[in-house]
């Protein structure tokens, strides 16, 4: 994927937004997490310092590599001009071994640790600056360890696209490092992956079951009576169903849907605007 996304992908998304955003990995490793400028930055110091990435995006695309939602958001970032740094966090096994990636539990957590510690590093270096946690499909049972590990509001906001968790899937802990809100995207018509896929292969968090991409996460019940979630973590979850409009961005309804630049565009950028 990684060498299609390079000959094929790529050169048709610089052709449409221009050049993207590098990823961030060299300065989330370097001692100074965060720190990369913009392409255009003066050589002085404060010019350059003015012009330092006021904020950090992380990505952890679905199993396999298959995705490229973090291809896209490198390139869509870039064109709307977020002055955030991007990293595709590296979690699974390597191209094609979904099986491994879905069901090596051992893996996730170590990753999830990892992107946790990701997370400290940028706010022990930039306090005052945002950090985003994005999700795609098999991505979303890291992501969501990861914040189960954070401190209370250490992410600005999570956003989850077609998450392979089960619906009932208990996500107090996760919503509690978050300090906006947790937006999680669902389709009904995600039926082969996140509906007959799940139910035999098992979903991130291995239950065998339909994924909450496709249903949506249910809210416990003592928390959905008289609205009375409203004042507990769950007061930070947003779920958004798959509409017919979503289809003008390239968003059919399927699985790959939400990889499309357009509709993270229109539907996850303004999320990452503070």
């Amino acid at each position: 994927m990684i060498a299609l996304s390079r000959i094929l992908i790529e050169p048709l998304y610089r052709l449409i937004f221009g050049q993207p955003i590098d990823d961030a990995l060299p300065f989330l490793h370097d001692g100074t997490p965060g720190v990369p400028t913009a392409p255009d930055a003066a050589d002085s110091g404060n010019e350059a310092a003015d012009s330092r990435r006021r904020g950090l995006v992380l990505v952890a695309g679905g199993v396999g590599g298959f995705d490229l939602c973090g291809t896209a958001l490198r390139y869509v970032l870039a064109v709307e001009g977020l002055n955030y740094a991007i990293h595709v966090f590296p979690w699974g096994h390597g191209f094609g071994r979904w099986f491994a990636d879905l069901t090596n539990v051992s893996n996730r957590d170590l990753k999830a640790a990892l992107l946790a510690d990701e997370v400290r590093q940028f706010r022990t270096s930039q306090p005052d600056d945002p950090v985003f946690l994005i999700a795609k499909s098999g991505g979303s049972g890291v992501v969501v360890k990861a914040l189960e590990q954070l401190e209370e509001e250490s992410v600005e906001r999570a956003i989850i696209l077609a998450p392979a968790l089960s619906p009932e899937y208990d996500l107090t802990t996760a919503l509690r490092a978050v300090r906006r809100e947790m937006v999680v995207f669902w389709s009904p018509l995600d039926l082969f992956i996140l509906g007959a896929g799940t139910r035999i292969f098992g979903t991130a968090d291995r239950v065998w079951t339909a994924s909450a991409g496709l249903v949506g996460f249910r809210i416990p019940p003592p928390l959905t009576v008289s609205g009375s979630h409203l004042d507990g973590p769950y007061a930070k979850l947003r779920q958004v169903r798959w509409a017919p409009r979503m289809v003008t961005t390239g968003y059919l309804g399927g699985h790959l849907g939400p990889d499309s630049p357009f509709f993270l565009k229109n539907y996850v950028v303004p999320l990452l605007r503070t």
